[in-house]
């Protein structure tokens, strides 16, 4: 709980207006040629809408039955369709221990502008679906 508290202390002016808890979306494509751990927090309906094929899915619902599916030594970041589910992951995951958490806030309409090929392939991502293996954990070799 102490990770929280410290947390919460850190939620003053200049972080918000920094963004100093937030990943731009325009780093996406560096964060997945570095193999960060994009968790995406939808619904499965949402998801089953439009999915992406670098980030691993858990609904918000389902984390605290799945935090065994989140490494815990590697850049986690939370993304949603808006920012209140990710806020609320974040400050779960912080709780729970996890020290590398960020969230794009600006949700799914800005992500899909930085996803398209020509941002991917500018930042070294030839292969984006090769990204997570279909199991959805992250490659172990």
């Amino acid at each position: 709980m102490d990770n929280l508290k410290d947390y919460f202390r850190e939620m003053d002016f200049e972080a918000f207006g920094t963004g100093g808890f937030a990943t731009a979306p325009t780093a996406l494509p560096g964060l997945i040629k570095n193999r960060a751990f994009l968790l995406d927090l939808r619904t499965r309906e949402e998801a089953d809408g439009f999915s992406l094929p670098v980030a691993m899915h858990i609904p918000l619902h389902e984390l605290p039955d799945r935090l065994d599916e989140i490494p815990g030594d590697i850049p986690v970041v939370l993304f949603a369709g808006e920012p209140w589910r990710p806020s609320v992951a974040m400050a779960y995951l912080i709780a729970k221990g996890f020290d590398q958490v960020s969230m794009i806030p600006q949700g799914l309409p800005e992500m899909a502008k930085m996803l398209k090929p020509g941002p991917l392939h500018a930042a070294g991502v030839h292969q984006t679906t090769e990204t997570r293996p279909q199991c959805g954990c992250r490659p172990c070799c």
